[in-house]
C-alpha cells in the first residue's frame, strides 16, 4: 500500500532522483577526502559527477576497476589475434577517460579520444595523456581516411538505434586503416532483464531479427540496444569481418567483439 501511494505521489523522475541520492550519499562521503586531494594529484580521477555519468555510481574504486578491466579485456583480445598494442588508436566515446587513462599509459600507443560530452572531454584533455576532442552526434569525424590502426567503442553501440549504428560503422571503417581493428561492446540478449520496460514487441523483434532498441527518457545514456551475434554478422559484415565475438567478454558483462576492416 505504501509503495502504491509513493508511486502516485511522486513522478518517475523524482523517484529516480531520490534513489540516486540515497545510493550516492555514502559514496560521496567516503570519496570526499580523496576527491579533494585529487586537486593536487598528478593523475587525478574525474569529479564525482563525471564518474557517475558512465557507471552505476560515482565510486572511485568502481571507476578505476571497471576501466582497468575493460582496457585489459580489449588489449588481450587484440593481441590474441595478432594486433599489437601500438600505433594510432581511437577511443570512440571516450567520456572522461575511464578506459582511455589505461590505454593511453601504454607507451607505444598514440591515443585520440572523441565524445559528444564537452565537460568530460575537457577534463580528459586537461588531465590525461592523448588528444581528446568534442565531436558531433553525427558523422563525419574530424580525421582523414585510414588514420587509425585500432578503434574501440565501449558502451556506445549499446545506445544506438539501427540508423545511427549503420552511419557510425561506415564512418569508423573510413577512419580505420585497411586491415585495422574495431573493438565494440554490445548488450547480449541475456541482459534484457536490465530493461523491464521492454515490450512484448521488443522481445519478439530481438528473437526474430536479433536486434532491438528502446529509447529512454533522459537522453543517450538511457537508450538501450541489444544485439545477437548472428544479427551482427549480417548487419556489420559489409564494412567489417568478424574475428571474434565473446559473450560477456567485457568485464564479464557486455559482449565484446573484434572486427577487421575490409
Amino acid at each position: 500500500m505504501f509503495r502504491s501511494l509513493y508511486r502516485r505521489a511522486l513522478p518517475r523522475r523524482a523517484r529516480r532522483a531520490l534513489r540516486t541520492f540515497a545510493r550516492e550519499l555514502p559514496i560521496r562521503i567516503r570519496d570526499g577526502a580523496p576527491d579533494l586531494l585529487d586537486l593536487f594529484a598528478r593523475r587525478p580521477l574525474p569529479p564525482a559527477r563525471l564518474r557517475a555519468s558512465v557507471g552505476i555510481n560515482s565510486s572511485r574504486v568502481h571507476f578505476l576497476l571497471i576501466g582497468e578491466r575493460a582496457a585489459a579485456d580489449i588489449v588481450r583480445m587484440l593481441t590474441t589475434h595478432g594486433f599489437a598494442p601500438r600505433g594510432e588508436w581511437l577511443d570512440f566515446g571516450c567520456g572522461s577517460g575511464r578506459v582511455a587513462r589505461h590505454i593511453a599509459a601504454m607507451p607505444e600507443i598514440n591515443l585520440t579520444g572523441v565524445d559528444v560530452d564537452g565537460r568530460a572531454v575537457g577534463w580528459a584533455a586537461r588531465n590525461l595523456r592523448g588528444d581528446y576532442r568534442v565531436t558531433s552526434t553525427e558523422p563525419p569525424l574530424p580525421f582523414g581516411d585510414a588514420t587509425f590502426d585500432v578503434v574501440y567503442a565501449v558502451s556506445v553501440f549499446t545506445h544506438f538505434d539501427e540508423a545511427s549504428q549503420s552511419r557510425w560503422l561506415a564512418e569508423l571503417r573510413r577512419v580505420l586503416k585497411p586491415g585495422g581493428a574495431l573493438m565494440a561492446s554490445t548488450h547480449s540478449p541475456s541482459l534484457t532483464y536490465n530493461r523491464p520496460d521492454l515490450t512484448h514487441a521488443h522481445h519478439e523483434e530481438l528473437g526474430v531479427k536479433g536486434f532491438t532498441f528502446i529509447a529512454g527518457t533522459i537522453g543517450f545514456n538511457d537508450d538501450s540496444a541489444f544485439h545477437h551475434v548472428d544479427y551482427m554478422r549480417r548487419a556489420w559484415s559489409g564494412d567489417f569481418e568478424l574475428v571474434e565475438h565473446r559473450e560477456h567478454g567485457l568485464n564479464g558483462y557486455q559482449d565484446l567483439s573484434l572486427w577487421r576492416r575490409r
